[in-house]
């Protein structure tokens, strides 16, 4: 947890135990510098000073180096103390240590303040610091009256003295009448101390037996850590998780520094970050509990307003109980969208982008992620069980009570134990049921724990001011993750296949059938950026798609026939009626508008392939085993006819209707009534025209020619009025659904009386260009005219109107269809249809100066390519009178037009074509820096904006000088794109051009062109050179977007450029690293470095093995780990490629210093090890080497404890090896055991028992048990 965002990451575990008052600090020099106090090479250059020894002495030559490079090879300074104590004395060298440390006034401003700052922090529970320090100094003492322990007299912790007070490891400052200045000094002095004594040795190790030991003030390399850690070291046996240290660098290097010594490392980036961090520290240590109540009270912000470490501090106190239970507690409740960070799998989302051209692209990570997140997780990542914390999930420190561990006696489901944290935070989730957001996080789980599940439903019957909706969503939910269906495969299907055939259909088999035929409702994450984001709409205005995808599962029966005995069919068609009303139900509750009952008629009038669902596979059985039925017991068939509800619209009105045209079943004339009976909205349904026209065309003749005249009236009022649907647009609809179901009648033979033959013809008249296709396709399945009316596009408005009243009416037509929440666009639709008269429209429109930007977008976009060549230039030659202003309005529509139709407009037509690109260019280059922005907007994160570059490559493609860029090198004709063929003049004088365009419109051009540097350097190596590659230099202003482009190919470097750009190649690493890119770029430039030295070693592009070290060492950690991930799939993909290539550049290249190996990289390096197969000892004792002790939370074993993909795990091909690999790579003491180590150990003793007595297994096994 960080207190502020520069500041150092502070352990959980290291904040709870403080809390705890187990925290002791140990300081050094660093404490007292900001006091006025001198470091250690202070202080023993103002003792050399004042002694002034001859500058050839012994004194002088060892310490002469600390004056010309301390980061140099140097003496260390105790042992040029022991040559000050030979050469001056003891005594007087120590007594001019006195007089240098004599505190100052404690009235000088600033006076051990960092010193009361440790105190606070490191104070036991009973409010009285508890600080050793290796400093003689008394600014500990200021301002308190402390007990002062003093060597050799310390407390005897063994036998449960307290700490409490200052306890001066070296000696404390004496007076300045006292003859003896008994300091830890020299290194004889450290000697005793530490190694042949060893008294400051053994109260160190009895201290950090009983509490925790924070190092502050010194450096890895300072004399009381060199030895007071040798001395611990000297067994091995001490806890290392006890001891941290700060230090200041980077993290990877000050890892690096202490590791070795056995200390957690905590780095930070400068010395006023760490005091501020550390002031913030002593307000929590002041009082917790406040501490931790005035940071939840952040909770009431919406997360996303806050940064990433303030989320952090949140997290940080909902992983105690206390905290969870004062985020539970809060009256009102936590903003609800805090459960997206407490949900790793819902902040570590990859991003969404919204649909259409200018749609918001949401990042989970920037909204929702702490900043100790693993910000790049890839899918081999996840694969090796590499996450960020879940904080919904069980946690060390959580209970694990045994009655959840018991296969008799188990609680009741719903009322199993929880650890009270997650019970805390179940408790909150229940409380703010009434917000969307919870509803859409609940809907996307895998499954939801059944004690949370009944916390949820005592909620919503407690709740009488629940939102109806919410009600019901939350209803729909909950029946969901109640059913165990939908948490794992369900393969009952086979089971009752297998006990039919065993036992026959017997009244158990069928209560068996009953229960698996019983369809499910399954809830899954939404669509597009609603499956990372939460929705934003109140219960009002939410739809169930706003929550997740809704949508019910019927009996799948694998392509697999059910055959059904005459004896039991009768109930065994009752069973499946009976599952066809309830997912009635359900479609009903899910609010389905789109699903389409399958056609009775599977054989008839279809036109292609039907789509077979498991609806359609339920379907199709239930009317098979109905026609059974029917001809076996028709009074059985016909009674469940009967009780079918014609308002069922998804199943039971076409099942209905499809009985009705059963001669054995009705007579014709009962039928007739049936369907007269039937409302307008069923008699109209369109899912239903099928089977309702094959029934009256099949059945005519049939009917009265009372029933015939009545069932047609019926047919020629035609439809009621709906509510989206204006008068003059219902008689257009009415006359044509009347037409069309009157005139299929008609074509089928079916006679209708002389007048309302005659009213037919009258009707259809009426009706502009009728089609007698149209009626005979409107039972057609999937036919073009099944649901004509009310498209988004139909053009019929616009079709009768003159040219100049066309725009208008569109535009009222679009304004009214957005209040109404209609996509309805009637001018797209002219277009397709009559792209003249589209045409004709804005012309008109353009003469009185009239430019509508949505109906211009619709005409270049949708356009037909199939149109006349007169009126395609017409069309071109209207583009290039656009306006100036009107091209900048319409700039990202006619750049992204150009950029894919370009190379055709040329082959219609060359000069008109580069005279509508002209026409374009001019326009952006005209407009200012505006027209050449790119249509990607900020990113922001917390209010504010992200720093992210827009000089790149992503941005280049969403601006229209990008897109026209690309226009051009699209329009490079195919014969002069061979070697050395050049690019034409007249688009390098256009490339010239735009790469002087204003804005951000010169970096997207100069971004196009580097990301074809290779192919350019083939076709055009002279211009290439000359006018591009000397932008990659890293003093030209183009640099940035330059090599963002170029790195955004991805494809290495070809042959000539690599000899061009090598010395800039060598140079990439660090400046890279100052780029606000997404580190993907840096990425890229590692894997092309790497594939220079692995693989042109040896010719004059190549990277020797000097040059890749050294630019691994200037890779940032996470940079040089995905680099590690790259040579996996060098070792994978190339033939003997581990053999050959990785073993050698891992042998020869990688660099050796300490520094390297931390944490995150042998994580890295156990991913590599898991992918190499046969070849994993040969690539393991190559690795080895940078191989360390880490405690990690991610759990990357898991390849070698289980089978992936059909491969045996590593451990069970290669034990011993792996057992040295665990051992290697395993801690003496763990806070927490990885998930998978105790498998891969015991796999190793199952694979091969003899090492079972292998001292390696023996400590493992010992610390996992203990553990």
């Amino acid at each position: 947890m960080r207190f502020h965002a520069d500041g150092p990451p502070i352990p959980d575990g290291l904040l709870d135990r403080r809390d705890e008052g187990r925290v002791v600090f140990l300081c050094g020099a660093g404490v007292s510098i900001p006091s006025g106090m001198p470091s250690f090479i202070g202080l023993t250059q103002h003792i050399i000073e004042f002694f002034d020894p001859p500058k050839d002495s012994g004194v002088m030559r060892a310490f002469q180096p600390w004056l010309d490079d301390p980061s140099g090879p140097t003496i260390p300074l105790d042992q040029v103390f022991n040559l000050l104590h030979q050469e001056y004395g003891k005594t007087e060298v120590n007594a001019l240590v006195m007089q240098r440390l004599t505190a100052p006034s404690a009235t000088t401003t600033g006076i051990g303040y960092h010193h009361s700052l440790i105190k606070r922090i490191s104070s036991s529970l009973n409010g009285i610091p508890q600080v050793v320090t290796t400093n003689f100094d008394k600014l500990f003492e200021l301002n308190d009256e402390l007990a002062v322990h003093i060597p050799p007299a310390f407390p005897d912790l063994a036998f449960g003295a307290s700490i409490e007070g200052i306890t001066y490891l070296h000696g404390r400052l004496a007076g300045a009448d006292e003859q003896q200045h008994p300091y830890v000094l020299s290194s004889a002095d450290f000697g005793r101390a530490y190694l042949s004594e060893a008294w400051a040795t053994n109260f160190i190790r009895n201290l950090l037996d009983r509490y925790t030991v924070v190092l502050v003030g010194y450096q890895a390399e300072d004399p009381p850590i060199k030895y007071l850690l040798q001395g611990l070291n000297h067994d091995g046996q001490y806890d290392r998780s006890r001891l941290f240290a700060f230090d200041i660098g980077r993290p990877e290097d000050v890892e690096a520094k202490w590791r070795d010594r056995g200390v957690s490392a905590i780095a930070y980036a400068d010395h006023d970050h760490f005091w501020q961090t550390m002031a913030a520290w002593a307000e929590r240590a002041d009082n917790p509990r406040n501490w931790r109540a005035s940071v939840i009270q952040t909770a009431r912000r919406d997360p996303k307003s806050l940064l990433s470490h303030e989320r952090g501090q949140v997290a940080h106190v909902l992983r105690s109980v206390q905290g969870a239970k004062l985020f539970s507690e809060m009256a009102p409740p936590a903003h609800p969208e805090w459960i997206c960070v407490m949900d790793a799998n819902v902040r570590s989302a990859k991003e969404s982008k919204g649909y259409g051209e200018n749609a918001e692209t949401f990042y989970p990570m920037l909204a929702y992620g702490l900043d100790d997140d693993l910000k790049h997780i890839t899918d081999d990542d996840y694969r090796r069980g590499v996450s960020n914390e879940n904080l919904l999930m069980w946690r060390y420190g959580d209970d694990n009570p045994p009655t959840s561990h018991r296969l008799t006696e188990r609680q009741t489901g719903g009322y199993e134990f929880v650890p009270p944290r997650l019970s805390y935070l179940s408790a909150w989730i229940g409380k703010s049921i009434e917000s969307p957001t919870l509803a859409w996080w609940a809907a996307r789980q895998n499954g939801l724990h059944p004690s949370l599940l009944q916390q949820i439903e005592w909620q919503i019957e407690q709740r009488t001011d629940l939102h109806k909706r919410a009600r019901h969503s939350w209803g729909l939910i909950l029946e969901h993750h109640r059913d165990h269906r939908n948490q794992a495969w369900d393969g009952r299907w086979f089971t009752i296949k297998k006990r039919i055939a065993r036992e026959g259909w017997t009244t158990s088999v069928l209560r068996d059938f009953r229960r698996i035929c019983n369809p499910r409702l399954r809830v899954t994450s939404p669509y597009g950026i609603a499956s990372v984001r939460p929705p934003e709409k109140d219960w009002d205005s939410l739809s169930l798609g706003h929550l997740g995808k809704f949508e019910i599962k019927f009996l799948e029966r694998h392509n697999e026939n059910l055959e059904v005995p005459d004896e039991v069919l009768p109930q065994v068609f009752g069973i499946l009626q009976d599952q066809l009303v309830v997912a009635s139900g359900l479609l009903g509750d899910i609010e389905n508008k789109y699903f389409k009952c399958p056609t009775c008629y599977p054989n008839r009038e279809v036109d292609g392939e039907n789509y077979h669902s498991d609806a359609t596979s339920t379907a199709e059985l239930f009317l098979h085993l109905f026609d059974r039925l029917a001809d076996q017991s028709p009074s059985i068939a016909r009674g469940h006819a009967l009780t079918w509800p014609v308002d069922d619209r998804f199943f039971f009105r076409k099942f209905k209707t499809y009985a009705l045209a059963k001669i054995s079943l009705f007579d014709a004339n009962e039928a007739a009534c049936h369907i007269l009976n039937f409302d307008q909205e069923a008699f109209w349904d369109s899912n239903n025209v099928r089977e309702l026209l094959f029934l009256m065309s099949d059945r005519w003749t049939e009917f009265t020619t009372g029933n015939r005249q009545l069932l047609l009236e019926r047919i020629l009022n035609g439809p009621d009025q709906l509510t989206h649907w204006s008068e003059d647009e219902y008689e257009a609809i009415r006359a044509r659904y009347a037409s069309t179901y009157g005139r299929y009648l008609e074509l089928q033979g079916c006679e209708l009386c002389p007048e309302q033959s005659r009213k037919l013809s009258q009707i259809i008249s009426g009706i502009e260009n009728w089609n007698d296709g149209w009626a005979a396709s409107i039972v057609k399945l999937h036919g073009s005219y099944t649901g004509w009316v009310g498209t988004d596009e139909a053009p019929d408005a616009l079709l009768s109107l003159p040219a100049n009243e066309i725009v208008p009416r569109a535009r009222n037509d679009l304004e009214r269809e957005f209040r109404s929440f209609t996509e309805k666009r009637p001018f797209t639709g002219l277009v397709k249809t009559n792209p003249r008269k589209a045409l004709a429209g804005l012309t008109s429109a353009g003469k009185k100066g009239d430019y509508p930007e949505p109906f211009w977008s619709a005409i270049i976009n949708e356009m037909p390519d199939q149109i006349s060549p007169r009126l395609k230039r017409v069309f071109l030659k209207r583009l290039t009178k656009l306006p100036r202003p009107v091209v900048h309005e319409l700039r990202h529509t006619l750049a992204r037009w150009i950029e894919k139709k370009l190379t055709d407009l040329l082959d219609f037509d060359h000069e008109l074509g580069w005279a509508v690109f002209d026409h374009v260019m001019d326009g952006l280059l005209d407009g200012g820096e505006k027209s050449t922005e790119s249509g990607l907007g900020q990113i922001h994160q917390g209010g504010q904006v992200v720093e992210r570059s827009r000089r790149t490559y992503d941005y280049a493609i969403n601006g229209p000088i990008g897109m026209c860029t690309e226009a051009l090198f699209q329009a490079v004709p195919g014969e002069t794109q061979e070697a050395g063929s050049l690019i034409p003049k007249h688009i390098k004088e256009r490339i010239g051009r735009l790469l002087s365009a204003p804005g951000e419109g010169a970096d997207h051009a100069v971004s196009i062109t580097t990301s074809k540097l290779n192919w350019l350097m083939y076709v055009d190596p002279n211009w290439t050179e000359k006018l591009f590659v000397p932008m990659l230099a890293f003093d030209h202003h183009m640099a940035e977007p330059a090599w963002n482009g170029f790195l955004s190919a991805q494809n290495v470097p070809s042959r000539p450029l690599v000899r061009i750009i090598k010395p800039l190649l060598l140079e990439l690493f660090p400046w890279i690293n100052q780029q606000a890119w997404d580190t993907d770029y840096a990425r890229t430039a590692a894997q092309w470095l790497g594939w220079t030295c692995i693989f042109k070693q040896g010719t004059p592009e190549g990277l020797t093995n000097r040059e890749m070290r050294a630019a691994l060492r200037l890779m940032p950690d996470e940079v040089r780990n995905s680099l590690i991930f790259w040579l996996g799939k060098v070792g994978q993909k190339n033939e003997n490629g581990w053999e050959k290539l990785v073993v050698p550049f891992l042998q020869s290249v990688w660099p050796r210093e300490r520094v390297y190996r931390t944490s995150s990289s042998v994580n890295a390096w156990i991913g590599l090890l898991d992918d190499t197969g046969d070849y994993f000892p040969i690539v393991y004792y190559a690795v080895k080497q940078f191989l360390v002790p880490i405690e990690s939370s991610s759990n990357p074993l898991y390849r070698f404890a289980h089978e992936l993909n059909g491969e045996t795990p590593i451990t069970a091909k290669f034990p011993e090896d792996t057992l040295d690999l665990i051992d290697t790579v395993t801690p003496r003491t763990l806070t927490r055991l990885p998930y998978e180590l105790p498998k891969v150990v015991s796999l190793i003793a199952e694979v091969d028992p003899k090492l079972r007595s292998d001292r390696r297994y023996l400590r493992l096994i010992d610390l996992i048990e203990r553990s």
